[in-house]
């Protein structure tokens, strides 16, 4: 039963008169007539019983229209109500893992781009370890995460998709004897302590690198340092160790160290992009961020 073939039946049995329901409605009686005749036909008996003075209901016209009037007011008072209050816009809370360039390189321009999608779309951002971001979607805290992580994570009533394999260089010092090189092999790594961070802010960070060391025939000494970028850097150079990162986009950033790649096969760190599925602005934003890191991922 469509609404209109409901209003029309309604405005029949007000009028109890084709030819007034047809005017109160601007539409031809034949019309009007043929809705009512639809109408009947679908209810399975006659809704009116005619004769030359016009209508009159049937004891099926009477309860259709006491039961059909409240079905239209509801949908008019639904109507009103969505008309006066608009649903509100979402806000969004956003976290990337260190460092900047995740936000200006990645997360930034998406956001950009959705918001000139999604009126009113408002947002929150923190930068956080990965470990951090992974507790805070798990708990509901954060919305949208963008984080590197040795694996999948699995999160009940969050979506999360892999971005890109970001590659990853070594972090030489300036000063260092192997900042001169051109690339380094894996071998390299073998009489060289590295600077790592721990599993729990960063979970699974260096799996691709100590794969390809192992590979090698050798076990990296990894030193943790926590989860401080500048600790890293500071402690680095105290001890002339070395240091891995994802060198997209970090030359201009860091001062004092240069990037040297690793000769394929590549070492990677994966980027993962997660989002709550209880708001729908938060997906989109996922979506949006994933074809944006693809789309960098491609630029030469």
């Amino acid at each position: 039963m469509e609404l209109r073939h409901l209003k029309t039946f309604l405005a029949a049995a007000e009028t109890l008169s084709i030819s007034a329901a047809s005017r109160q409605l601007r539409v031809t009686q034949p019309a009007l007539s043929r809705q009512i005749q639809d109408l009947e036909a679908e209810v399975g008996q006659p809704l009116f019983v005619r004769h030359p003075g016009g209508l009159k209901l049937t004891p099926a016209g009477v309860e259709l229209r006491d039961r059909g009037a409240r079905v239209i007011a509801a949908h008019d008072d639904a109507l009103r109500a969505v008309r006066a209050d608009p649903p509100a816009a979402a806000h969004l809370r956003l976290a990337y893992s260190p460092t900047l360039h995740m936000w200006t390189r990645f997360m930034a321009p998406a956001v950009t781009r959705l918001q000139a999608r999604e009126t009113g779309l408002t947002s929150t951002v923190q930068e956080l370890v990965p470990g951090k971001i992974i507790a805070g979607l798990r708990a509901g805290d954060i919305d949208v995460g963008m984080f590197v992580a040795g694996t999948h994570p699995n999160i009940v009533g969050v979506t999360c998709e892999l971005a890109v394999h970001l590659p990853v260089s070594a972090v030489v010092a300036v000063d260092h004897p192997l900042a001169k090189r051109r690339q380094l092999e894996i071998e390299d790594f073998r009489d060289q302590e590295v600077i790592g961070f721990s599993e729990e802010s960063f979970p699974g960070r260096d799996l691709s690198f100590r794969q390809r060391c192992r590979e090698a025939g050798f076990e990296p000494r990894i030193h943790r340092v926590g989860d401080s970028l500048l600790d890293a850097l500071v402690i680095g150079r105290q001890r002339g160790a070395l240091g891995i990162a994802a060198s997209l986009g970090l030359k201009s950033f860091i001062p004092g160290v240069v990037f040297v790649p690793i000769r394929p096969p590549s070492v990677t760190f994966p980027l993962f992009v997660a989002s709550t599925d209880a708001i729908a602005a938060a997906g989109k934003l996922r979506e949006q961020i994933v074809a944006e890191a693809a789309r960098v991922a491609r630029a030469p």
